[in-house]
């Protein structure tokens, strides 16, 4: 017989996750090329807040959702008004690029290791910087109202992604109930003139902890049978190395939590005092405290009633989930490892973790 136990792992891998992206924009035609030395008066033709958390729907977080993960992710959509503040410039024909500026916000902001990420033409950052648009703004404005001139509406359509970077659970470091990022962001000429600031809110009111993502759903210590045989030199056991006895089916059952935001994989891994040589084919040493036999080993096979690799993870989910039970088929059998097998008591000890990548 064959006993697993269970423990608990926590795996990390980033993935690098590229988000196309469109601009929208509006734009009058210019004399001459856009320079990045002519300044732009700029002003919110609608509301200063880029991203309000509070509009996401939720996002839900265990401590074992895996670095690089995207929680959250689309479009931030803003709206304002440009235009060239200087007479002679626009008389002499000038034009001016509108600029997306981000400024780098501090790690913990947003808490349980979130960091806002964005960007453009698939460059998606947390870093500061100042990202052309493709926005040439030609107009030119003197007032406020555009009574002298006219200022240019200007929508523009920012990507992001809330990425979980970091394995910390603490709360957002923002002083105050709801969490609010002032001028987190600014448009206008790549040379400051008069550029608009947005806004992110609710920062503190979009994240809910859950406090598992998967756990075994039954008794964590099974024990498998695998029957008794007798050997024989012509067929099966006792006939040579590589034979097996009949395969033996089991399963292992999780429940998940379903609600946890992202894309990620559930994996299983097993471990154990395995046969030299034959770790990949999931071959594992008989326990001597317990066994009296020889010749043989105990190996595990997938759903497929392939091998198992030992010490190697396989996935056996994928969040999002349709439904919280997972269910893993498996098989365990006798493996013979010597030229003859000699009778008596075979017992095998695996351990399965699981892990999130």
């Amino acid at each position: 017989m064959v006993f697993i136990k269970n423990k608990k792992a926590l795996t990390h891998v980033i993935s690098i996750i590229t988000l196309a992206l469109n601009i929208i924009f509006t734009f009058t035609s210019n004399a001459l090329a856009a320079s990045n030395d002519i300044t732009l008066g700029c002003k919110d033709a609608t509301t200063k807040t880029a991203l309000d958390f509070s509009t996401l729907g939720g996002v839900y977080l265990s401590a074992s959702v895996p670095v690089g993960t995207v929680v959250a992710q689309g479009n931030m959509t803003l709206q304002f008004k440009c235009g060239l503040d200087n007479i002679m410039q626009y008389v002499d024909g000038a034009t001016s690029e509108v600029y997306f500026k981000r400024i780098a916000i501090p790690d913990g902001t947003l808490g349980y290791g979130l960091t806002l990420y964005t960007g453009f033409n698939g460059d998606m950052t947390a870093e500061a910087g100042s990202d052309p648009t493709g926005i040439i703004i030609s107009d030119w404005a003197l007032t406020a109202g555009g009574s002298i001139g006219t200022y240019a509406d200007v929508t523009l359509t920012v990507p992001y992604q809330i990425i979980r970077t970091s394995t910390s659970m603490e709360e957002s470091s923002l002083i105050g109930s709801i969490g609010t990022i002032n001028n987190a962001f600014s448009v206008g000429s790549l040379v400051s003139g008069k550029d608009v600031s947005f806004t992110i809110t609710n920062i503190k009111k979009f994240v809910t902890v859950k406090d598992e993502t998967c756990s075994v759903a039954s008794d964590t210590n099974q024990t498998v049978s695998l029957g008794s045989y007798s050997t024989s030199t012509s067929s099966g056991l006792g006939a040579g190395i590589g034979e097996t006895s009949p395969s033996m089916p089991f399963n292992i059952q999780l429940n998940c939590e379903t609600l946890l935001s992202g894309s990620f994989d559930v994996m299983m891994q097993f471990s154990g005092d395995a046969v030299s040589g034959l770790s990949d084919i999931g071959v594992l040493a008989l326990n001597a405290q317990t066994s009296t036999a020889s010749g043989v080993g105990v190996q595990i096979l997938n759903e497929d009633q392939q091998p198992v690799s030992l010490a190697t993870p396989f996935g056996v989910a994928a969040f999002p989930l349709s439904s919280a039970l997972v269910t893993v088929p498996l098989y365990a059998r006798y493996y013979q490892i010597a030229d003859t097998v000699s009778p008596g008591s075979a017992n095998a000890v695996a351990t399965y973790t699981i892990s999130y990548q």
